[in-house]
């Protein structure tokens, strides 16, 4: 059996242009056909089922984003490129929020065409066997480490697989503990970037003053300590992936060189002033919003637009109730063989009053209770009177909506001073290990061991 090329359809009303796109995909192997009209073209597609499409956005009658919308109605999986000129890129980015695969900008390079319909041809052929998969088994409950099966996660998971293997900015954005890490490392991991770097930046927990010279790196004797030259995450990166969390925490003043980043894929390090070029892909997170910080001048309106190409957003848990169930079993097995326990059940009574429970901590804070009842007890079975009382009553700590923080603490100086004894002693004493294994930051660590009364110098093994 032959396989036969793929289909390329390309609509144009530049007849020089079309005949020319034409035959330079000929001459890559591809089966493609040009129309100069766009209604000729949406006929193709019913007809002809191509296996991709190439339109110009500027066309007169029916423009290529119409045409976009009214291909997507016939085969709503086909991979559509986009033509733009300079002035039409706002339009493009708005074209790629509505299904579009990715825009080019004129004038174009064969090279970069040739490689963007590979990867959208890549993708149309995951997105098929991810749906046949999931209509073969009825549902799919993970995905890429993405578990669930409500409606609410399935579209995660789609707008996941959809963006996976463009190169658009993505923003992932929805309360903190949601996943949004999680979900940047799926988009890593299904595209084709997966076998190159995947960096992550965590923009709350680096000074301002030093995140400029970890972003781009720094030249020898930029500043005081910069004892050599170094390069930053960006090179780092390479053609890979960085994630960007927490942005909404960036300082104006680098915002404003994270933009020529995205716009110009050039950069400086810190006292140079030679550029750099990075084909990194840019995926950035926030809890934050950004629209409004934007209206309150605490955040660059290009960038935010620059970076909301593609948004991504994570439902809190308690609008997923019946993912529960899923993620306890899930999170068990891991706690299972990290904690050597053997926690083979949970009660229907224990389970239905997790599905109840608000998770205003949403996925972390359902962790961080199975964590706790696992360390303290070696039963078996999971039942109610494991449960602490607050999650036993429904009655989540009164807090503002993502402050999981101090919810975290709450939670865990309530669980008391066994569990971080228990910690202490075998992580001797090591504050390090005991933040990353409580997953606190080592300030609410220190604060939550001050009210417990708990020296960590009394754990050291001298």
């Amino acid at each position: 059996m032959t396989v036969s090329e793929p289909r390329i359809l390309v609509v144009d009303d530049d007849q020089a242009l079309l005949s020319a796109l034409v035959q330079a995909l000929k001459s890559m192997g591809y089966d493609a056909v040009g129309q100069c009209e766009s209604e000729q073209g949406l006929a193709y597609i019913s007809s002809w089922g191509p296996d991709a499409a190439i339109f110009d956005l500027k066309m007169p009658g029916m423009d290529g984003l119409e045409l976009l919308r009214r291909a997507l109605q016939v085969q709503p999986e086909l991979p559509v490129l986009l033509l733009s000129a300079h002035g039409t890129i706002e339009t493009a980015v708005q074209a790629v929020r509505e299904g579009a695969y990715d825009f080019l900008e004129k004038p174009f390079d064969l090279d970069k065409i040739e490689l963007t319909l590979q990867r959208a041809l890549d993708h149309r052929g995951q997105r098929q066997r991810y749906r046949l998969l999931a209509e073969t088994t009825g549902r799919k409950a993970e995905f890429e480490g993405i578990v669930g099966k409500s409606t609410l996660i399935r579209k995660v998971i789609e707008s996941v697989s959809a963006v996976a293997d463009t190169d658009s900015t993505v923003l992932v954005t929805g309360e903190s503990g949601t996943g949004k890490e999680l979900v940047a490392r799926a988009i890593h991991a299904s595209g084709s970037r997966k076998e190159k770097p995947l960096v992550t930046v965590d923009c709350a927990s680096i000074p301002d003053s030093l995140l400029e010279s970890e972003l781009f790196g720094h030249a020898k004797g930029a500043f005081t300590g910069a004892h050599q030259d170094r390069a930053g995450y960006f090179e780092a990166a390479s053609d890979g992936t960085v994630f960007l969390d927490e942005i909404g925490e960036m300082p104006l003043i680098l915002q404003k060189k994270l933009l020529r980043v995205l716009q110009e894929k050039t950069f400086a390090r810190v006292g140079e002033t030679r550029s750099r070029s990075t084909d990194a892909r840019v995926v950035a997170a926030t809890n934050r919003n950004l629209e409004k910080e934007v209206k309150e001048g605490t955040f660059r309106e290009d960038l935010y637009y620059r970076l909301k190409v593609i948004e991504i957003q994570i439902p809190p848990l308690g609008e997923r109730p019946e993912d529960i169930p899923l993620l306890v079993r899930h999170f068990l097995d891991r706690l299972n063989r990290k904690l050597n326990r053997n926690v083979k059940r949970v009660t229907p009574e224990a389970m239905d009053i997790l599905r109840h429970y608000p998770w205003p901590g949403n996925i972390r804070e359902l962790v961080h209770l199975l964590e706790q009842i696992m360390t303290f007890h070696k039963q078996e079975i999971l039942d109610v009177k494991l449960l602490p009382p607050h999650v036993r009553t429904g009655s989540a700590p009164d807090l503002p909506p993502g402050n999981y923080a101090d919810l975290k603490e709450s939670v865990l100086e309530e669980a008391g001073l066994e569990y971080f004894q228990k910690l202490m002693q075998y992580y001797q004493g090591n504050i390090t290990r005991v933040a990353e294994h409580a997953d606190l930051n080592r300030r609410h660590l220190h604060r939550l061991l001050q009210k417990l009364e708990l020296d960590p110098s009394h754990y050291r093994n001298n």
